[in-house]
């Protein structure tokens, strides 16, 4: 009988070190993710800023039609050269707006992962908490048992 309970004391303290080592694992998981989560919200940051320089962009290209306009026959090339800066404006505006769409995506998927990471090592913790319970008691069964 004493014999048995140490054997499954044995594998039951096996099975806490497996589950340690995974916890471990959950734990870089978790310091990955908040770095995840810092690096979109610099690329956030990034992405506010250069909406602000398409906005820019966008002002500058009105503005240099409007004074082509009342330069008249003189400003041709000028035309030229504001309707190419709208067209780049645009064009990044579109690409700021796909990047914007795109980091989106990236923290509802980054949140999500985040928190089922959290939810699973707590749950890992507890596990193991009553796996150490458990071996606690066989601890405490053995003693009891006559040699």
């Amino acid at each position: 009988m004493a014999a048995d309970i140490r054997k499954q004391s044995r594998e039951i303290g096996e099975e806490v070190a497996s589950l340690k080592s995974v916890a471990h694992a959950f734990e870089r998981w978790h310091q990955d993710m908040n770095a995840l989560m810092d690096q979109n919200r610099a690329m956030r940051a990034t992405g506010e800023e250069l909406s602000l320089i398409v906005r820019h962009l966008t002002m500058l290209s009105l503005n240099a039609k409007i004074e082509a306009a009342r330069a008249g026959d003189a400003s041709r090339g000028f035309v030229v050269v504001a309707t190419e800066m709208r067209t780049l404006s645009d064009r990044a505006d579109a690409l700021q707006k796909q990047f914007s769409s795109g980091l989106h995506r990236n923290d509802l998927s980054t949140t999500a992962t985040f928190q089922d990471i959290q939810a699973s090592g707590k749950l890992m913790m507890a596990a193991i908490s009553g796996l150490e319970a458990m071996v606690g008691r066989l601890h405490a069964q053995i003693d009891e048992v006559p040699a």
